[in-house]
């Protein structure tokens, strides 16, 4: 992570510089190079910050990738339309007034700034529901683990619990709040199976492995209607 760093710092250093060095090849510093000058460093500081938001988050890629590229996109937007004009009044060809010049550059940097905003507000939004996901696999994991555990202790009865074990493995991880319910019989029926194969009851397992398959059921059902 830290060389990600210096590499982004090492970039964006190397990239003022560059810009800064308009100034030797500048003939007479107008107010369009300074406006022109004043955005591309911003540009710049906002790929570091991206490029450092990144380094410093790598389990957001690859949405988090979307930053840095918005912002190198208009990184090369803004230097291209800065260096048209500017060249053009260098050479005295044609004088673009500053105060539009200026507005411009702030439309394109509000339109980009708002693609950022919105680029953040989604990846907020995978992150929760990735987070959300790997709840309800790791539940399911461990539901699925239990009852192969269980399958373990009693092999004798197999043909009863198998299909509990294979209705699990191929339920959908996904879960909604409307399923807790569903989902909490299930834990509270797999609890009490592993009780009852710990006490070798035959007729509470069989009666068990009915229950949990009728429960698994609605609750797959259940998802079903509420994607």
């Amino acid at each position: 992570m830290t060389n990600h760093k210096i590499r982004i710092t090492l970039i964006a250093l190397i990239m003022t510089a560059v810009v800064s060095l308009l100034f030797l090849v500048i003939r007479e510093t107008t107010t369009l190079f300074w406006i022109a000058y004043g955005f591309a460093l911003l540009g710049i500081a906002a790929f570091w910050w991206s490029g450092m938001s990144l380094a410093g988050n790598v389990e957001s890629y690859p949405w988090g990738m979307a930053v840095p590229a918005t912002v190198c996109r208009y990184l090369c937007i803004e230097v291209i339309f800065s260096a048209v004009f500017v060249l053009l009044e260098q050479a005295s060809l044609f004088r673009f007034p500053a105060t539009w010049f200026f507005l411009i550059h702030a439309v394109i940097l509000a339109f980009f700034g708002i693609r950022l905003v919105l680029l953040r507000g989604g990846g907020e939004i995978i992150e929760r529901r990735g987070q959300e996901v790997r709840e309800n696999v790791g539940s399911l994991s461990f539901l699925r683990a239990d009852v192969s555990a269980i399958l373990e202790k009693t092999p004798g009865m197999a043909r009863e619990i198998q299909p509990v074990a294979d209705a699990l493995r191929y339920s959908d991880p996904m879960s909604r709040p409307s399923l807790a319910p569903y989902e909490n019989a299930i834990k509270d029926s797999v609890i009490q199976l592993e009780q009852a194969a710990s006490q070798n009851d035959e007729e509470k397992i069989s009666s068990l492995c009915v229950t949990l398959l009728r429960q698994i059921k609605d609750r797959n059902n259940r998802l079903k209607l509420v994607k």
